[in-house]
């Protein structure tokens, strides 16, 4: 598994940068791409293998492996064709826009056995992976409940998020919601959202705040809150976050983690110009390993379950158990 060879199908919003990204990576030593846009063959390097379909790369160039920046609609059909050959993929959030869709290449690939991790990138900050470590030792003991503030002013002109049910909740608070079963390894049992837009809202087409409230099964209380129509002061993508414990609060805001007791700084960590690593390093590394990568596509498709069940609340204005969520699809 030294001799690394990527197929990157799409060269659109996204994957401009995941070229870019594969081109300088140690761990990759070839690269083709395919683009069903023959105009933007001209975006790339001129010795790059240019394809207008997957199944085409894959019989000329036997790569090792697939990056699947597409659409998401388009997301089952790539992954379908990458499994068919029995290549490990690597695929942008989500899954799919559709929930059973979602189930179904899931259990595909764990059927065939067949590595499949989603690129969830905010694992990987290196904030987060600190207040991780601190949260896993129990410095703060038993955890109580978990705040979670997001807020930007963003506007996004991508066509497929204006035509999502709520933009907020289904293109960036996934994140946000995969982050809190990654930091406190505790699934959600019952989840309340509401997805609206205020007066001030960039968009009429979808909905870009958020009040959600979740009960996880260890106990823990999560109250969350977003917006990307925020005016006043602006959080990091992964937001700012404090975990309470009944033995002290982790905090994070910008590039620094807090850890404190009685009401005062015992530790502080910044990371000011600390470069975050890649989820490309931890699919290769688990390729390498042959060990199951992080986050598998079973494990996301958890937080897409969770996603989808806050999308559920909000349409009928109750509080949902995630199961019960899931039987209305």
């Amino acid at each position: 598994m030294s001799y690394m060879k990527a197929v990157l199908v799409g060269l659109g919003n996204f994957g401009s940068g995941w070229y870019k990204r594969l081109k300088r990576h140690a761990g990759v030593q070839e690269i083709c791409v395919v683009e069903t846009n023959p105009t933007l063959r001209e975006t790339i390097d001129p010795g790059t293998p240019f394809y207008l379909n997957l199944e085409e790369a894959i019989q000329s160039e036997r790569p090792d492996f697939v990056i699947n920046v597409t659409p998401p609609h388009i997301h089952t059909a790539i992954n379908e064709i990458a499994f068919a050959h029995n290549l490990p993929v690597l695929c942008e959030k989500p899954i799919s826009n559709d929930i059973r869709d979602a189930q179904y290449i899931v259990s595909q690939a764990e059927q065939k056995n067949i590595p499949f991790m989603i690129s969830e990138n905010y694992r990987f900050f290196a904030p987060v992976r600190k207040a991780k470590e601190l949260l896993d030792m129990g410095i703060i003991g038993p955890l109580s409940s978990v705040h979670i503030e997001f807020d930007r002013y963003h506007v996004v002109s991508i066509p497929y998020f204006g035509k999502m049910a709520n933009g907020l909740l289904e293109d960036v608070t996934i994140h946000h919601f995969d982050m809190i079963r990654y930091f406190t390894g505790q699934e959600a049992v019952k989840v309340f959202a509401i997805n609206s837009n205020p007066p001030g809202s960039w968009t009429e087409t979808t909905t870009i705040h958020l009040t959600a409230w979740l009960e996880l099964d260890g106990g823990t209380i999560v109250d969350y809150h977003g917006s990307m129509m925020a005016k006043g002061k602006q959080t990091e993508w992964y937001g700012d976050w404090r975990f309470e414990g009944a033995e002290g609060a982790i905090v994070i805001t910008s590039n620094r983690v807090q850890l404190m007791k009685d009401g005062k700084d015992e530790e502080v960590y910044t990371f000011d110009g600390v470069g975050q690593m890649l989820s490309l390093d931890e699919f290769l590394a688990a390729l390498k390993e042959r060990r199951e990568p992080r986050p598998s596509g079973s494990d996301y498709l958890k937080s897409q379950s969770l996603v989808h069940a806050a999308g559920v609340s909000s349409r009928m204005g109750k509080i949902v158990t995630v199961e019960e969520a899931l039987r209305e699809m």
